[in-house]
């Protein structure tokens, strides 16, 4: 039976609805995942959150306050260059740091991109943060309740993690925005939680990335390579909507 244009493109419409509808309930779940690392405490590791306006990401909050943790750890892009009152984001920490013992930063991309558009000055937007007790973190570690946690800075170039990760030492937990410091993590550096990738944000059914921005292919969930561990957070936010089956996440850590 031939099949009029008019109808094809309703049929496509009605495809690509039932197909959008339900990922876009799903893209706005908040899942909580627990991985057992032997840290000794409880990490939460917040990834891609985006903030751009008040009330917008209250969800990650209250989902702080719902899990509660020893650390909060903020693994980049908390804001970018769609934030144009830093207010916000110093708002947003103050609640963290009511519901943590620490709060730390590692910068993403997108803090770098805002600060070169002119929108947030990074270097103003550290002394805030730091004012307020945040720990941030850039190839850097620190001691923070009882545990050593290293906090890669963002790198254009993948490859310069290997000296960051030099410089970083001996740690018990690493964290970075980009899951790409992976391959370069020395044998002293056991796990890494990161974030950048969104999961791939527009999903196939059963939360399938069919792209990333990472150069060597990381989407989300968890890695091992040798002795070595990852888990790439898929974020809880996003500079430009929608999501389409790719759930927010918290990443739980003990």
């Amino acid at each position: 039976m031939k099949i009029s244009r008019r109808r094809l493109i309703a049929l496509a419409g009605i495809t690509l609805l039932a197909y959008t509808l339900p990922g876009l309930r799903s893209g706005r779940e908040v899942v909580v995942t627990k991985i057992p690392v032997g840290l000794g405490r409880r990490v939460l590791f917040l990834s891609d959150v985006h903030l751009h306006r008040r009330g917008e990401r209250d969800y990650v909050v209250k989902a702080v306050e719902d899990v509660r943790g020893d650390i909060v750890v903020l693994g980049g892009d908390l804001w970018d260059s769609k934030t144009k009152n830093f207010d916000v984001v110093a708002e947003f920490v103050e609640a963290l740091r009511r519901l943590a013992g620490a709060v730390i930063l590692v910068p993403g991309n997108h803090e770098y991109w805002a600060d070169k558009d002119g929108v947030v000055s990074l270097d103003d937007a550290i002394k805030r943060l730091e004012y307020r007790g945040v720990i941030v973190l850039r190839d850097e570690a620190i001691e923070a309740r009882g545990l050593r946690i290293g906090g890669f800075d963002w790198h254009d170039n993948p490859r310069d993690y290997g000296a960051a990760a030099k410089r970083v030492g001996a740690i018990e937990l690493a964290v970075s925005h980009s899951p790409d410091v992976f391959p370069h993590l020395t044998s002293s550096q056991r796990f890494l939680a990161a974030g950048h990738t969104h999961g791939g944000q527009v999903c196939l059914p059963g939360g399938y990335g069919v792209v990333t921005n990472s150069v060597y292919g990381y989407k989300w969930g968890f890695y091992r390579e040798k002795d070595k561990e990852m888990y790439v957070s898929r974020g809880l936010g996003e500079k430009y909507p929608p999501r389409i089956y790719c759930a927010r996440e918290v990443v739980v850590m003990e």
